[in-house]
């Protein structure tokens, strides 16, 4: 089964999470693709894995993700009140 197209943006980092990422020895974009693969529950099974990148660090990481994600609001941002 075909994955949908890509999207793409363009994002300039700020310093300190450069920085960050630097003293740990890690790539910026390791720690976002790992981010957004946790927040969207993308899986790459060893016996069909993905071309892309994208890979959740694992169960707990996800919910982590996903609990960041709602602590925030952007569920809710633009949904209308009532």
């Amino acid at each position: 089964m075909p994955r949908k197209s890509r999207h793409r943006i363009t994002l300039d980092l700020p310093p300190e999470f450069v920085e960050l990422c630097q003293a740990d020895g890690i790539k910026p974009e390791t720690v976002l693709r790992g981010f957004i693969a946790d927040l969207a529950g993308i899986i790459s099974w060893a016996s069909n894995p993905r071309t892309d990148g994208y890979c959740s660090n694992g169960s707990d990481e996800r919910n982590y993700a996903m609990e960041y994600y709602d602590r925030v609001g952007y569920p809710w941002w633009n949904k209308p009140t009532p």
